[in-house]
């Protein structure tokens, strides 16, 4: 499982896609009414530091329909780092979104908010009926708030939401689900008790269909046998069981780890999906074996001269954000590779 290469959760979403669920998840850990002020403070506050911190960006981004793409040719900054400027402004012009949602005591499902095209999709709940009498409502109050942060006003589409069906369970998924959770208690005692190190998490599966365990260990833990025998002994009365336990590098899953948990991996691919110069139609990347492998594939073939360029365009960017942001400094003595493939799957560059 550890040699495939991985896609990240979000890698085949859209930029602003990736911020609708940050809001969405965010509104929910809202606090109440009695809250709301305070919580609404640091909002503000953040949405003004990203102004000031960022003056040049907002004046080409946040403030027109420049692209990241032209905004990197007009400004001469490293294009990850207008990314991730882009980044921290969306998030708090979503907060300055959320407030008005949350003060108004609007129902939504979905929300989705483009920077570069300067537009807001907002899905809200009720009647056909209700949400056509709240569509001028909700434009203008949205707008007025942004106007008053700094945002400037938005394209801002309102339309008819539905709540997701709510999963159906029945008294046998129940039981497997009970099952499941007792089991991998029992697991977990038995990996502490007996001073194993999983390098991920243990997976445990009891469902129709199998019972599955998955342990990964350190490549340096020799008691394998003796595990097996001892998840044969407390899965006894569970059924018959699958048993996985692979062997892990430390060191591959330490670089995993400081890359993965520090947002790095998300960054170099949601910010090389985001720009459409880059004509990116594929990422990958595996840490398992070292070093880390990263594979981008773009829609031109090999050989065409325009590809040769986007793929020294494409290396440039990686390797400046890698060896000059702020962000990179833990991973920027990690070694990796970076292949770049055209749409015939031939490899482009030269690394």
């Amino acid at each position: 499982m550890e040699d495939k290469l991985k896609y990240p959760k979000n890698s085949h979403l859209r930029f602003e896609e990736k911020h609708k669920q940050k809001v969405l998840e965010a509104i929910k850990n809202l606090p109440d009414k009695n809250h709301s002020k305070g919580s609404k403070i640091v909002i503000k506050r953040w949405g003004y530091s990203t102004f000031a911190a960022a003056v040049l960006f907002l004046l080409l981004i946040g403030s027109t329909h420049v692209s990241l793409g032209m905004a990197k040719v007009t400004s001469k900054i490293p294009y990850f780092s207008l990314f991730i400027e882009q980044e921290k402004y969306t998030i708090a012009l979503n907060g300055v979104i959320f407030d008005v949602i949350n003060e108004n005591k609007y129902d939504f499902s979905d929300l989705n908010v483009s920077v570069p095209d300067r537009e807001i999709k907002i899905w809200l709940l009720g009647s056909k009926e209700e949400v056509r009498s709240m569509k001028t409502e909700v434009i203008q109050k949205i707008n007025s708030e942004l106007v008053a942060q700094n945002f400037g006003k938005y394209d801002i589409e309102v339309k008819r939401g539905k709540l997701p069906k709510p999963m159906e369970t029945t008294p046998e998924v129940n039981e497997y689900m009970k099952k499941k959770f007792d089991l991998e208690k029992k697991v977990l005692d038995l990996l502490e008790k007996n001073n194993y190190q999983p390098a991920f998490p243990v997976e445990v599966r009891i469902n129709s269909k199998e019972n599955f365990i998955y342990i990964a260990l350190p490549k340096t833990e020799k008691r394998v046998a003796e595990l097996k025998e001892q998840l044969k002994l407390i899965t006894k009365e569970y059924g018959e069981f699958r048993y996985k336990i692979t062997s892990i590098d430390m060191a591959a899953r330490e670089q995993e780890l400081r890359w993965v948990q520090n947002g790095i991996i998300d960054i170099i691919f949601d910010g090389l999906s985001e720009n459409k110069a880059f004509k990116i139609t594929g990422l990958s990347y595996s840490f398992h074996p070292l070093p880390l492998k990263i594979e981008v594939r773009i829609s031109l073939k090999s050989k065409d001269p325009e590809a040769k360029e986007i793929a020294e365009n494409i290396e440039n960017e990686i390797t400046e954000f890698i060896q000059t942001h702020e962000m990179t400094a833990e991973v920027r003595n990690d070694p990796y590779e970076l292949t770049i493939y055209g749409k015939d799957e031939k490899k482009i560059n030269k690394k």
